[in-house]
């Protein structure tokens, strides 16, 4: 790779940082929603009688539960989506180096050891 394709692809990636960041800060909140929901309900000591905690405190869990569920899906479907950009990305640049080494006889693919992996 030459210095423009280099440049070329980092400018691209610079274009989805933005998007690496927020994707980084939606799966702390679905893993924050996840660790609440696993968190044990805690009881109280009520004159020397345990009372274990309601049901409101039980169904606030399994909300959270699901919201995380629902949260990680739509991560990794943003995370998929994204990376998907990024292999186009890195075979439109591999064809345009094919594209101007097919008159100079010289192989990109073996020049460079480059493969995309699926």
């Amino acid at each position: 790779m030459n210095d423009s394709d280099i440049f070329d692809y980092l400018l691209q990636m610079g274009v989805m940082r933005p998007e690496q960041e927020d994707l980084k800060r939606r799966q702390a909140m679905v893993d924050a929603l996840r660790q609440g929901s696993m968190t044990p309900g805690q009881g109280q000591m009520v004159s020397g009688h345990y009372v274990p905690s309601g049901l409101a405190g039980l169904a606030g869990q399994l909300g959270q539960a699901y919201f995380a569920k629902q949260g990680q899906g739509a991560v990794d479907q943003r995370m998929g989506a994204m990376n998907q950009r990024q292999r186009q990305m890195l075979e439109e640049i591999r064809k345009r180096k094919m594209m101007q080494n097919a008159g100079t006889g010289s192989d990109f693919m073996t020049d460079y050891n480059f493969q995309i992996e699926p």
